[in-house]
């Protein structure tokens, strides 16, 4: 008899389970399978992207002292190897068209080089092309006082006749974080310029200057500032800094002069 209570007890407590699975499997299964749900549904950080540049925030009146210049030319001389302006184009800080002529040659065209510039004869021979004198006055009557935006400046201010200040110039061809490293073992050490088709892809993601297609200084010229925008904080610590380097450099040479 107390045989057979012994097995009624064993029996009782094993109500409710499986004959065949061993104590606790159930919950170690579900624990298992808990934490391979938690790890399906396991929440990625998101990756870290790269600080983007600090835009500069500039009133109506500031962004009134910005124009960006493009030019046009064609070849005179022997083999048209030298420029003449051809096409004018500024515009604004806000890609507005503030001038955009056609100019007439004075010299001989031996090379319309149309395939880059675009510009034919029927364009410098017509009655709204400018005289080049007057244009050139003009452009030169725009940018008085104006920060100049542009790509290769030194090539359109030579052409057009006149200088820039260096302080209010920005040149997307010389700023430094737009050159490009010389490769290893180079003759040349030292930093050059991109092309602005190159600078157009890589910083702004735009095409322009399409091969087949000749260039539009209106295009060029907006490629130029944006490039400008989205460095311009940046830029513009720079070229303060230079600025008020230069400027003490200035004071210092008149006080060694009254010194002596």
């Amino acid at each position: 008899m107390p045989q057979l209570k012994q097995i009624k007890k064993k029996k009782q407590t094993s109500k409710g389970k499986h004959p065949n699975s061993p104590k606790g499997k159930g919950k170690k299964n579900n624990n298992k399978q808990q934490k391979k749900n938690n790890k399906g549904n396991k929440i990625k950080s998101p990756k870290k992207e790269p600080p983007k540049p600090i835009e500069q925030q500039l009133t109506l009146e500031e962004q009134g002292k910005y124009v960006a210049l493009d030019c046009e030319f064609v070849g005179v001389g022997p083999g048209g190897y030298e420029s003449a302006l051809a096409r004018v184009s500024l515009v604004d800080y806000n890609n507005a068209i503030l001038l955009d002529t056609y100019v007439k040659v004075d010299e001989a065209v031996t090379d319309y080089r149309t395939f880059v510039s675009g510009i034919t004869e029927e364009h410098i021979q017509s009655d709204t092309a400018m005289d080049a004198d007057k244009c050139s006055a003009l452009v030169a009557k725009m940018l008085k006082g104006k920060i100049l935006v542009g790509h290769g400046l030194k090539n359109d201010l030579d052409v057009l006749g006149f200088t820039h200040p260096w302080s209010h110039t920005r040149d997307t061809a010389k700023y430094e974080p737009f050159l490009k490293k010389p490769k290893k073992n180079a003759l040349c050490t030292l930093p050059q310029p991109r092309k602005l088709k190159d600078l157009a892809l890589t910083k702004l993601g735009r095409e322009i200057q399409k091969i087949g297609e000749s260039h539009c200084s209106i295009e060029d010229a907006i490629a130029a500032l944006d490039l400008y925008k989205k460095a311009g904080k940046k830029w513009e610590d720079v070229m303060e800094y230079k600025i008020n380097r230069t400027r003490e450099i200035g004071n210092e040479h008149v006080v060694h002069l009254v010194e002596e």
